[in-house]
């Protein structure tokens, strides 16, 4: 093991022996429906200094937030009572002493095939639905404070493009432990499945990279097959230091809808995590390991792949000045092709500076962003993100190429109609060419296994996105979104006489550039192409185990105009 690994998890150790007397806090994933909700009811000025733009947040948080809310219930509208009733049961165990509702006061443990009774009784409960119950586990073991939950989860969606179908399944599995009041402990993984026509091969939204396990024959009448599959888990010691994590999940760090800093675009990258709240005052650290676009070395024979070291770390501190304001300075830094640095572990020092000491010809890619949050009146949130990479001040303001920046801002107002919420944002994203790139780009670009960690259109893009969405009552959501996105490509092929990059692509070296466009390089280079997007989405709880999703789309795009059609059915126990 290296040293810098070494004395880091040393001093970990060192923490655990020595501290004990705190509740281990299980995390809620990043993509779950709960921000949206606790977004709006803070938007509303329902929870002042609510913060939750460093994703995943811990179940404990979550439910001290929906605590408040219930203290608050007269200024609910009666939905949004509805839609609090219901999480208050999932988060039963943070928030009451009562046993989950599957576990008698005789016994601690319960599995829906321990008896032929409990096996018809969870049959039962899969097709109906039952409101404000808590979610339901195929095992649940409760006692003291221990805690195991098993979760079983399936789904299949049939798409359409045009005249051509497409059939993704999933097939996963969830596991929670809470070992004592110190320990948590996470494990999932997914497998996903794709039958598609031939003209509809393009990865769906859940693929975020890695390895795709393609060229097979299609079953069920289509004609091709991939699959990939991804895992996720996580340690957890938490004391009266914070929190300490020895990790792999997805990580969702900004304050936008599509995120310039982390933003769930690559597979997951084990990382080790330190994070600690006093008041209104977060920071968050973590040093991840993660992949070049490229490998170092390719076996001919076996097709086995090596890959060279590429590192990831970060520093986040949030603050909430007041009920109106709140603020969020990150830096993020990657570098590589060495051992790690026993400096970079050091949650508190300041990167840019030791960058420069470190590395004198600047190998090391170090990014700042600037967030803000501004609510001017109940029901309207401002917010905004200023990301500098390469900055000369003396040509700030001109199309100079070493000004690889990214602005981003949004407006998010959260009204009652009727009885009916209802959110509308609105959000827009300029994001400059050669952001996230590096004169050394195999070990210093802003990506892991050639993918984006930043916004996910990359560098030369614009992105405007509208998005209206409503809670018809507690079992069923409705969004209409519509996104406009352009973009910068290259009108020349690698290979041809006048070919340079242009600063497109995360993974491109910028010392690769036309030195004639040097200070004509705009917010958009090239060949600029223009997509739209217009879609309507609904969803319905069929019953507590059974969720249904229904999604139609009409997009716009520079040779092709078309519509896309999909049904998707989810089964989680």
């Amino acid at each position: 093991m290296r040293v810098g690994k070494s004395i880091f998890i040393g001093l970990i150790l060192i923490l655990v022996v020595f501290n004990i007397g705190h509740s281990s806090q299980l995390h809620v994933r990043s993509g779950d429906p709960v921000y949206d909700y606790l977004e709006r009811m803070a938007t509303r000025g329902l929870l002042p200094g609510y913060m939750d733009d460093t994703r995943p947040l811990t179940r404990d948080y979550i439910a001290e937030q929906l605590q408040r809310l219930d203290e608050q219930r007269p200024e609910l509208s009666r939905i949004e009572k509805e839609i609090l009733d219901e999480y208050l049961a999932d988060y039963r165990y943070e928030l009451t002493e009562d046993r989950h509702f599957h576990i008698s006061e005789d016994r601690s443990t319960y599995h829906t095939f321990r008896s032929m009774k409990t096996f018809a009784h969870a049959f039962k409960e899969a097709f109906q639905y039952s409101p404000s119950r808590e979610e339901l586990h195929l095992v649940t073991y409760e006692e003291n404070d221990n805690l195991i939950w098993l979760d079983w989860n399936e789904m299949g969606r049939y798409e359409r493009k045009g005249s051509t179908n497409r059939l993704l399944t999933q097939h996963s599995y969830r596991l929670a432990m809470q070992l004592g009041k110190n320990f948590s402990l996470y494990s999932d993984t997914r497998i996903f499945d794709v039958q598609y026509d031939k003209n509809f091969n393009n990865p769906p939204d859940e693929y975020k990279g890695g390895f795709l396990a393609s060229g097979r024959e299609g079953s069920f009448g289509f004609d091709r097959e991939f699959s990939f599959d991804y895992a996720n888990a996580y340690v957890q010691y938490t004391s009266n230091f914070g929190r300490f994590s020895l990790a792999s999940e997805p990580l969702v760090w900004g304050n936008s809808q599509h995120s310039t800093i982390l933003s769930n675009n690559v597979d997951p990258f084990p990382f080790i995590s330190w994070s600690k709240m006093i008041r209104q005052f977060r920071f968050s650290f973590f040093h991840g390991s993660i992949l070049p676009a490229e490998p170092a070395e390719t076996d001919p024979e076996t097709g086995s792949v090596t890959f060279g070291e590429k590192y990831l770390v970060g520093h986040r501190w949030e603050f909430a000045l007041s009920d109106k304001f709140q603020g969020a300075f990150t830096e993020m830094l990657v570098y590589g092709d060495r051992d790690p640095e026993l400096i970079y572990f050091i949650p508190t020092v300041f990167l840019w500076p030791v960058q420069h000491n470190l590395t004198v010809r600047n190998q090391d890619n170090i990014l700042w962003y600037f967030e803000g949050e501004y609510y001017p009146i109940d029901g309207v949130k401002l917010y905004g993100t200023l990301m500098i990479d390469e900055l000369q001040l003396d040509k700030i303001f001109k199309d100079y190429y070493r000004n690889q920046w990214i602005i981003q801002g949004g407006l998010l107002v959260t009204p009652n109609i009727g009885w009916r919420p209802t959110d509308l944002t609105v959000e827009f994203t300029a994001v400059r060419p050669w952001v996230y790139t590096h004169r050394v780009p195999l070990y210093g670009t802003y990506t892991h296994n050639g993918r984006g960690l930043g916004f996910y259109a990359g560098p030369n893009s614009q992105l405007l996105h509208i998005e209206n969405r409503w809670w018809l009552d507690a079992r069923q959501h409705l969004a209409v979104q519509f996104e406009q996105l352009k973009d910068g490509t290259n009108p020349n092929e690698p290979g041809d006489n006048d070919y340079y990059p242009l600063g497109n692509d995360p993974n491109q070296n910028y010392m690769h550039r036309d030195p004639a466009l040097d200070n004509s390089t705009g917010w958009l280079v090239g060949d600029i192409r223009t997509s739209r997007e217009l879609g309507l989405s609904w969803s319905y709880d069929l019953t507590n185990v059974f969720r249904t999703e229904l999604g139609i789309a009409r997009r716009w795009e520079k040779d092709e105009n078309y519509n896309l059609y999909s049904l998707q059915v989810r089964f989680d126990i």
